[in-house]
């Protein structure tokens, strides 16, 4: 009984001095987003929003004041050159025409009694009769009446327009995008009624920077991309302009487009860089500079993350990246973020960084 005692007291001796000296659970690596540093379409391109429009548009509006009664197009529809989409109320311009007919009648009445009378002056004044004066007189009274025949004929012109302004008929074939008024409510001269634009043609307007736009030429193809929709486009024309100080408007005419692409859309262009190729990451990645050391970047080798210090010009990039003068090569694997919650040496798994604008892993 006493050996069997001693023999329990001594495996449970064993046990307690092995459990002492058993190792600790390893820690699971910690999953990290990484770019490939130069392996990113962005290294080659900068990448500015532009919006797509069509290249034949228009805002239809009425020349004159009135009351709205009739809207014959509403947005979707497709209309032909020459139809009828809107119209005032055409009384008050005809009650303008009804006055310049009558006005010109009288007008025209009058220079006929004027120029008979003038003929009668100047029978007198050939006999002698009446005084260089009165057939003056006579002259100029029937010049009179001649300016105001071509006045009230002005008039009614202008009144047979107005009345023909009544109507807004479709300047050219396409298809009514907006409507903004709705029958009979007073509208304004000038004021927007509908938006019509024509063909499947459209072009790209981005507004870039002074320093985008240096060495932009008309006629430089470029290339933008909507979701997973590419474009390809080619300058047209740049604004001798800056709005906001320092952005200039760019046209682009797209040259190839998929189908389903709308005006209005959003879309990202790429203007390729000029020069040897620059080294960028996403400011994520960037560990700022303290008393101690430089800027740096934690780089994935052999399952574990390093501290690297880089050089950086700083300046912020398009798309909210930064440009690398040292401390990365090509190829490196360069975490990009959760960079804070890292430590030099721990166990890391590598997963590639994926971005919605370019709609594909890095």
């Amino acid at each position: 009984m006493r050996t069997r005692s001693l023999c329990a007291l001594s495996a449970a001796l064993l046990m307690a001095a092995c459990a002492r000296h058993a190792p600790p659970a390893a820690t699971p690596p910690k999953p990290v987003k990484i770019e490939v540093a130069g392996d990113s379409a962005s290294q080659q391109a900068d990448s500015f929003v532009g919006t797509l429009r069509a290249r034949q548009r228009t805002d239809l509006s009425f020349e004159t004041a009135g009351r709205l009664t009739l809207i014959k197009a509403d947005v979707g529809d497709q209309v032909r050159a020459g139809q009828v989409l809107a119209q005032l109320d055409p009384a008050p311009a005809r009650w303008r025409l009804d006055k310049a007919v009558a006005e010109r009648d009288a007008a025209h009445a009058t220079l006929a009694e004027r120029q008979t009378w003038l003929h009668q002056q100047q029978a007198l004044a050939r006999d002698g009769v009446i005084s260089p004066a009165a057939l003056q007189a006579a002259q100029a009274s029937h010049q009179l009446a001649a300016s105001q025949q071509a006045a009230a004929e002005a008039a009614l012109a202008t009144a047979r327009r107005d009345l023909e302004l009544t109507r807004i008929t479709a300047p050219f074939d396409g298809q009514v995008v907006a409507r903004s008024a709705q029958p009979f409510v007073d509208v304004g001269q000038g004021q927007t009624i509908l938006q019509l634009e024509s063909g499947n043609a459209l072009e790209l307007v981005a507004q870039l920077p002074d320093a985008a736009i240096a060495h932009l030429k008309p006629g430089m193809a470029a290339q933008a991309r909507s979701g997973n929709d590419r474009l390809a486009v080619k300058l047209e024309r740049l604004s001798g302009r800056s709005d906001n100080g320092s952005l200039v408007q760019a046209i682009f005419r797209v040259e190839q487009a998929p189908a389903g692409i709308r005006s209005g859309a959003a879309v990202a262009l790429e203007l390729p860089r000029q020069g040897t190729p620059t080294l960028t990451l996403p400011a994520s990645a960037i560990i700022a500079a303290n008393d101690a050391k430089g800027a740096s970047v934690y780089l994935v080798r052999d399952g574990s993350v390093q501290r690297r210090p880089v050089g950086t010009d700083g300046r912020l990039l398009p798309e909210g990246r930064v440009a690398i003068t040292s401390g990365v090569s090509i190829g490196d694997q360069v975490v990009v973020a959760g960079t804070a919650f890292l430590s030099e040496g721990q166990a890391v798994v590598a997963h590639r960084s994926q971005t919605l604008l370019q709609g594909a892993q890095q």
